[in-house]
């Protein structure tokens, strides 16, 4: 398969297998869905220097099984472990480690289990790193694939964005409005920082049948400003305006690190005024153009699910899947828009976490129903070649989706989820 550039932000230049085409290579990946028999962790990046790298890592404790094998302490017993490869394929091990978190937690709190892992490699090139994190308590695995891109000084990766309250890194390419951060460079030197600003209303995904073209971005800032990093190589950043944040150290190129800021409550939907957006995707024009100029949008969210229930439980119910797989969808697909509004979101949103999914370096394939299976339903995504994210893909859409979709909206529309969560 080869790796498909979509410059949306520029023009657009395709170069992939088309939905016929299987994946070669493919490897199983880890589910989307959140439950309670999965580990789902975070990782960042940030190169440290030219010959070394830092993995870090955050798993939720809720995710975790805490037992008492002394009798007395409640702890969790998990193995992270990493190998770096010269390739998505590639077999031979250019680095390797592992680490034991033993975590005490008598009281049960919540809390996540922060750190790193030091990776030995070389610039300038790209890498592959496989993780593992393995629950021995529970006896299960988890796995994930990332690039490590140390081709060049001025890309995401050369950046550790950290949270100025608690020091901890920012694990995801979000923050809230006016939250405190201390954006860190890889090399310790006073150097000033080129922000362009973006406040954009993107359209959501066109429907996986539809043939439309995506316009091209206009890539002119909305504005600019600086910003001075210290001999320490950091600087304190703190933004009230919504909209996107582009930090470059050189502007003759348009890779930097990116920042996004959505709402307060962002990935959560809490405010009535966000319930209906996502609607977008189950309703006619003329029903959301009603739900959108409504003055109470909270009531007119109510009223559309009672009507598609016919009863209030039922209705409560449903909105509560749809909206957790809003969030879902808004902590997994998250790229320059919100997760929701991407392809991968759409098809998440509408027929929830695949049962299979196949990864390679640059695509990914979601099977609904028996893998190999012809009565079974398959997207293919490829990843897009964005200077803003490294979360981007496109859907290979095609007419024979239109009428499998229409009745999934369907299956929504009479107050019924498409898989049950």
């Amino acid at each position: 398969m080869k790796k498909k550039y979509l410059y949306i932000l520029f023009s657009i230049i395709i170069l992939a297998c088309g939905t016929s085409r299987k994946l070669e290579n493919k490897t199983p990946a880890a589910s989307y869905k959140h439950d309670v028999n999965t580990i789902h962790p975070e990782f960042v990046i940030f190169h440290v220097s030219d010959s070394l790298s830092e993995l870090h890592y955050k798993i939720n404790s809720k995710e975790l099984l805490y037992t008492r094998p002394d009798g007395i302490n409640f702890s969790s017993n998990v193995i992270i472990s990493f190998r770096l490869l010269s390739s998505y394929d590639s077999k031979d091990v250019l680095d390797s480690s592992s680490v034991r978190l033993v975590d005490i937690n008598n009281d049960n709190a919540n809390k996540f289990l922060i750190g790193k892992m030091n990776l030995k490699a070389f610039s300038p090139r790209s890498y592959f790193v496989r993780i593992k994190i393995t629950d021995l308590n529970r006896s299960i695995s988890v796995s994930s694939v990332l690039e490590i891109e140390k081709d060049n000084d001025l890309n995401r990766q050369n950046f550790l964005v950290k949270s100025k309250s608690d020091d901890a890194p920012l694990f995801h390419s979000y923050f809230k409005p006016k939250e405190e951060l201390v954006i860190c460079y890889k090399a310790k030197i006073a150097v000033t920082l080129f922000v362009r600003y973006y406040n954009r209303a993107f359209p959501l995904a066109a429907p996986p049948f539809s043939v439309a073209e995506p316009k091209p971005f206009q890539y002119k800032a909305d504005s600019t400003f600086t910003l001075q990093l210290d001999k320490n190589g950091t600087a304190n950043f703190s933004a009230a305006k919504k909209g996107f944040y582009h930090f470059q150290l050189d502007t003759s190129k348009r890779i930097g690190l990116t920042l996004y800021s959505f709402s307060e409550t962002f990935p959560e939907i809490k405010k009535a005024e966000d319930l209906v957006p996502p609607l977008r995707f189950i309703t006619s024009k003329q029903e959301y153009d009603e739900l959108s100029s409504s003055s109470n949008p909270k009531v007119a969210v109510e009223k559309f699910w009672m009507n598609c229930t016919g009863n209030q439980d039922r209705a409560k119910e449903v909105i509560r899947k749809y909206y957790n797989r809003v969030t879902d969808a808004n902590l997994f697909f998250t790229s320059y828009i919100e997760g929701w509004k991407t392809d991968r979101g759409m098809i998440y949103l509408i027929y929830g976490a695949p049962n299979v999914i196949y990864r390679t370096a640059f695509a990914e394939t979601w099977t609904y129903g028996e893998d190999n299976n012809i009565n079974s339903l398959s997207y293919s995504f490829s990843k897009v070649d964005n200077p803003f994210t490294d979360n981007d893909y496109t859907l290979e859409r095609s007419a024979v989706y239109k009428q499998n979709w229409g009745m999934a909206v369907d299956i929504w529309r009479q107050g019924r989820t498409y898989l049950q969560d």
